[in-house]
Order: structure tokens, then sequence, then C-alpha cells
């Protein structure tokens, strides 16, 4: 975009513009460089624990329990997601309505926030986010105020009309619905299915507990004290965030996507354990609480550390880069910096941070060709793409295998499809392989034609 590519007619999302506005908005100002991607992650991950606390504190009125909280929150999230990535963004935009909704009181300036700020999020990640538009909708109905609702629901229109009226500039109204709604209907939760926290670890372990423990405590408040205790603000709008946090986790609640999500629970935990426990009570919890939240994760943040400060550094277009894992990566960005400036080299099947880092365009409109996920008609427009642009070709050997995709998308049930063979049989027959770097392979045109993709049936 920062190029000049139109989004949706020059490149193929399946999500919402403005997430992508904010990325290219960001970097046009500060620099297409690992430290400004860095840099606009820890604001953003900043904000999101800022507004968590004030929510666990405005409902608890515990400030170091919602402090713990947040910590355990913060620190469950594994290093490699720390990434310019659009559930961070869906979660401050979910954080800042419940937020504005918390403190609304009748304030028509934190009222039009709340709306906003639910648009924005369904504006970035179009479930997550209508399920927390949702939330903020039916939290406001239950202040059973008409002006309140009006000012809500106008607020959150307007910033879609805005998106509307960007795509209809860029001419590109019919084709965002068709990637971002009637594809992401059709394709996407095909080979998504997993249980519910899925790869987790001990790190992981607070935020896919977050969820089944917010609702044991909830049902321990009811039984005790009654149903008639959370039917009350500030209960229905919490109860109505953190069911949205936990729908927003499907159809892959792996334990990565839970961290995004869990944020949107905290609010619940820190109001139910206030009303179980008495401050005496509560004060040893919050205690042991932040120890275990320090210690049982230190073990893998002490080793990726290690591992970050010791990792060899090559210096990329995007600024120095240090290879934690993948090995082949070091001499592969080495060698691509050899590459005559204005080849187009196509990556395969999914490695986005490579363009980034090699400052190199991709030269197909999708970054990703995943079986059962792409179709057979992207698998060949994206042939004869490469065929026509592209000088070379890397492949990432390692996710084009059937035991990749078995272990990442157990629900998919055919990894080796025929377009996907036939696409493949395509690049060998077109490019010659010019080296291997671990789990990666550069290839070089050689006999590359359009027809070879005929094979390709759509």
């Amino acid at each position: 975009m920062i190029d000049g590519q139109i989004l949706y007619r020059d490149f193929f999302e399946f999500h919402p513009p403005l997430g992508f506005l904010i990325t290219a908005g960001w970097l046009t100002l500060f620099g297409q460089s690992l430290l400004a991607a860095r840099l606009l992650m820890v604001l953003v991950i900043a904000l999101i624990a800022g507004l968590g606390y004030s929510c666990c504190r405005m409902v608890s009125n515990r400030p170091a329990l919602s402090a713990t909280l947040v910590l355990a929150w913060s620190v469950s999230v594994p290093g490699p997601w720390m990434q310019v990535n659009h559930h961070w963004f869906t979660s401050l935009f979910s954080m800042l309505t419940l937020w504005a909704v918390l403190r609304a009181e009748g304030k028509p300036t934190r009222l039009s926030m709340a709306g906003l700020a639910a648009c924005a999020a369904a504006l970035v990640t179009t479930h997550r986010g209508g399920m927390i538009a949702l939330a903020g909708l039916l939290s406001i109905l239950s202040m059973r105020s008409v002006r309140s609702l009006t000012i809500y629901i106008f607020s959150g229109m307007t910033l879609a009309s805005l998106a509307l009226a960007y795509l209809w500039s860029q001419g590109t109204i019919m084709a965002a619905f068709d990637q971002v709604i009637l594809y992401a209907l059709n394709h996407y939760s095909n080979i998504q299915a997993l249980p519910y926290g899925a790869f987790m670890d001990l790190q992981m372990m607070f935020g896919v507990l977050s969820f089944p423990l917010a609702a044991a405590l909830l049902l321990l408040l009811i039984w005790r004290k009654g149903p008639n205790c959370i039917c009350q603000q500030p209960w229905p709008t919490l109860i109505l965030f953190a069911a949205a946090g936990l729908v927003g986790c499907f159809p892959r609640p792996d334990a990565v996507h839970i961290a995004f999500c869990a944020v949107l629970v905290l609010p619940l935990l820190a109001g139910t354990l206030a009303q179980l426990l008495s401050a005496g009570e509560i004060r040893p919890l919050w205690r042991t609480l932040g120890l275990v939240t320090i210690f049982v994760p230190l073990p893998p943040l002490a080793i990726a550390a290690v591992r970050s400060t010791n990792a060899p550094r090559v210096e990329t277009q995007a600024g120095l880069y240090g290879v934690v894992a993948g090995g082949g990566i070091l001499p592969l960005l080495k060698h691509l910096q050899t590459l005559p400036p204005g080849d187009h080299i196509f990556f395969y099947p999914a490695d986005p941070m490579l363009p980034f880092l090699t400052g190199r365009r991709h030269p197909a409109r999708l970054d990703m060709l995943l079986p059962q996920y792409s179709t057979p008609a992207q698998y060949k427009e994206t042939c004869r793409q490469l065929m026509q642009e592209a000088q070379w070709v890397v492949s990432h050997v390692e996710i084009t295998r059937p035991d990749f995709y078995s272990a990442v998308f157990p629900a998919m049930t055919n990894p080796l499809p025929p377009e996907k063979m036939a696409f493949e049989a395509s690049l060998d027959a077109a490019f010659v392989h010019v080296g291997t770097y671990d789990g990666f392979q550069l290839m070089r045109r050689a006999a590359a034609d359009v027809a070879l993709c005929d094979e390709i049936i759509r």
C-alpha cells in the first residue's frame, strides 16, 4: 500500500481495511523498519494493558489485584506473537469499547468513543469485532436509554461510512465484499478447528484458564448471593464482553488466539474476586498470583531472552535482524541481498516477513497458499502471475509437507489436493534449484511459461 498498491484489487486479503491502514500509516510516518514495527506493537500492547488495568480497578476497587491480573495476562502471550498482528489492534479497540461503556454514565463523549471503538474493532477483524460491537450494543440496551443507544449506533455508523467511502474511492467495494465476507464465510473456518487451549505451554496457561476460572467464580458468586447480584451494572457489561472474548477465540481457540482475547475476561475476574473475598482475604491471593505469574513463565522467558541475545544477526532492508529460529534464514537473506535489485521474488507458500526484510516485491496477489484454504482458482491465478513476473522463488519446504499441516491444521482432511500438487509441479518445471538453506530452497527462472499453469484445474 505504501508503494501504491490498492487493497483488495492489487493484493488479496480477507480482513477489513482498518488494520492495513493503521500499519501503512504508521510505517509511512516512522519508516519501514523493524524498529518502527516493534514500537507500534509496544504502544498497542501497553495501551491494552493500561485499559485492562483501568477496567479491572473500576469494577473491583483493588489496584494491586488489577495490576496482578494484567501482569499475568501480559506475560502469558508467547514472544513470537509480539508482532504486527490484526488481533492486537482488535484487542485494543475491544478494551477501549469496554472502558468507554463502563465509564459512560450518560456522557455523550464516552458513548461516542464506545461506538467508534466497537466499529473500529469490526473494521480490523470481522468476527471478533462484530462480537464486541454486539456486546457494546446489548450493554447500552441494558441501560434503557434511547439517547445513549442513538449516540453509540450513530458513532459506529459514522466510522463505517468513512470506511465505505474509502473503498468507494478506491473502486474496491465489491472486491472487498467478495474477499472479506464471501471468501471468509466459505473458506476460512473449514481447516481451523482445534480443541480449546491447543498448543498450550506453561507460559500460556493463565490465558487458557482465565475463561473457565471466570465462569466458575461467577457461578460461585450467584450461588452465594443469588442471581439478582449480577442484574445491575456493571455485571451485564462484564459478562457480555467476557462472552464476546470467548466467542472471538473461535473457530481456532488455540492458546495463542485465547491469549489475544483473554484480556477481555480480566475485569470479570477482578469483579468476582472482589465480591467473593474481603480485603484481608484478597491480599494473600493477589500476592500468590503475582509470584506464580512471575516464576511460572520465567523459564521460557529466560530461554527466549538468552536465545535472542545470542542470536546471529544480519543487516536487512528493514534493519538489523536477529535469527532466533530457522538456521537457513541467515545465509538465505545474505544470498537474496546479492540478487539484482529489480528482480521479483515469489515466496511460497507463506513467508510474509521475507518480502519486508528483503525489500522485494512479492509478484502475486496472494502471499499465502494453503491446501483447502486457497481455492484451485487462486492457485492457478498465482501460477500465472509468477510465470509472468517472478525471476526467483523461495520455497519454505517444511510448510509444504503434509506432516506440517497435520500438526498445525488437524481439521485439514487433504493436505495434498490436486491444485497444490499441480502448482508445485509447475514451479519445478519453470524454475531450477540453485541453493538449499536448511528448510528453504532458492530457485531461479529457467523455462517459465504460463501454459504450465493449465494443469491446475479450476
